[in-house]
């Protein structure tokens, strides 16, 4: 086998196989990292209180590909004042929630889940709307709005998500596992997805490498026995 490669293209063609290889062992790093946050064991939280009257809010999500709202109240618990989802509602436009000084009055609330930042918004965020109590994040510091003086004091820096909640759909409602109780908050790319970039970029990889040598084979430039391409 003879090869006379051109400088030039080979290159470029060694340079952008270094980086299509080193993008695939990068989405294989998060691949595995986030498959291993997803089986490694929760280190669950168990809060009891009582509601805080008029603190009932609706917040948009987005989850597995749908729209949804999230019912959410603040939980006092004595040493501080936990904002927590109550309640998943699969559907378009927001729920109405209960508003005024007497909604949840007397309600008490334990469960287990676990803590998770707040997330951030962006510039398609929409809005919010605290006098309807619509919001489009869910951000203690931005809920905290709806509480007393008093207790805007004590409000927890993180959402308690539980690890079961009531999910409601076309009218119906059931208990079911919180979809946003996860160790690896990311929702909008699951570790299947990095997979699938992994081979897309591992398969670039090589389809280069083939059109790099179907090239030089066409042009005389690699022979695999004496005489080939005569």
């Amino acid at each position: 086998m003879s090869f006379r490669p051109l400088p030039v293209l080979t290159l470029f063609t060694v340079a952008s196989l270094v980086i299509l290889v080193m993008l695939g062992n990068w989405q294989f790093r998060r691949f595995s990292e986030k498959m291993a946050l997803d089986n490694a064991p929760v280190a669950w939280t168990n809060i009891d209180g009582s509601v805080v009257p008029g603190s009932e809010a609706m917040v948009y999500s987005y989850i597995e590909g749908s729209a949804a709202w999230r019912r959410v109240v603040a939980i006092d618990t004595g040493a501080e004042v936990v904002f927590t989802p109550i309640e998943v509602l699969y559907q378009v436009e927001p729920p109405q929630p209960c508003l005024g000084p007497d909604c949840g009055v007397g309600l008490q609330f334990a469960a287990r889940g676990l803590y998770q930042n707040p997330r951030g918004r962006n510039a398609f965020t929409s809005a919010d709307s605290p006098e309807t109590g619509i919001f489009y994040t869910l951000d203690p510091a931005v809920l905290g709005a709806l509480l007393p003086a008093g207790d805007m004091a004590r409000v927890h820096g993180r959402v308690f998500e539980p690890d079961t909640i009531r999910l409601t759909e076309n009218g119906r409602s059931t208990v079911g596992d919180n979809p946003f109780a996860q160790v690896r908050a990311d929702s909008k790319l699951p570790p299947q997805r990095h997979f699938g970039y992994a081979i897309t970029w591992w398969g670039l990889a090589m389809a280069l490498l083939g059109v790099y040598l179907a090239f030089h084979y066409q042009k005389g430039r690699l022979r695999f026995r004496k005489g080939s391409g005569a």
